[in-house]
């Protein structure tokens, strides 16, 4: 289907459908884009909405899903990595690393150490915020998200 207006971004602009009352019902935030390593305002009729970066590489059910060999070692280290360089480049702006857990995976007892690794290494790193995804959707629309949402509206390239 064809579009009759010109969006600067389809981040900003996504089909109608997408965001459809989620911002009249009081909805911060969804967390069904995996396009991003840092919120995103979406454009809604009403309202303020905000996209809150999930992930699909950091998900327990993933691993276990799909027949793929996971352990506790093998998602620690892909939680480290992901932390290594999310924080390396969140030296100057936010970035959001999502952990993606469910107690019906990571709850188990040989896989619960893995959750218990990775907290204490995030947590030996300096300026890390443990946000839930309501506090990150907050925290953006106070501080970011009308700067972004008149930045997407003048066409302009990189973020301010």
């Amino acid at each position: 289907m064809a579009s009759t207006t010109t969006c600067p971004s389809r981040v900003a602009c996504p089909r109608r459908r997408s965001g459809r009352g989620l911002a009249e019902l009081g909805f911060l935030y969804h967390a069904d884009w995996m396009h991003d390593d840092q919120p995103t305002p979406i454009k809604v009729r009403r309202g303020r909405l905000v996209s809150v970066p999930y992930s699909m590489e950091l998900n327990d059910a993933l691993f276990v899903m799909f027949q793929r060999p996971w352990e506790g070692e093998e998602f620690f280290q892909v939680a480290r990595d992901q932390f290594d360089r999310l924080y390396a480049e969140g030296a100057d702006q936010g970035m959001v690393m999502c952990l993606v857990l469910h107690p019906w995976v990571i709850g188990y007892p040989h896989r619960i150490g893995a959750l218990d690794r990775i907290l204490e290494y995030v947590r030996g790193h300096e300026g890390v915020w443990y946000a839930t995804a309501a506090e990150i959707a907050q925290f953006y629309l106070d501080n970011h998200y009308e700067v972004m949402m008149r930045h997407l509206a003048r066409g302009e390239g990189a973020a301010p």
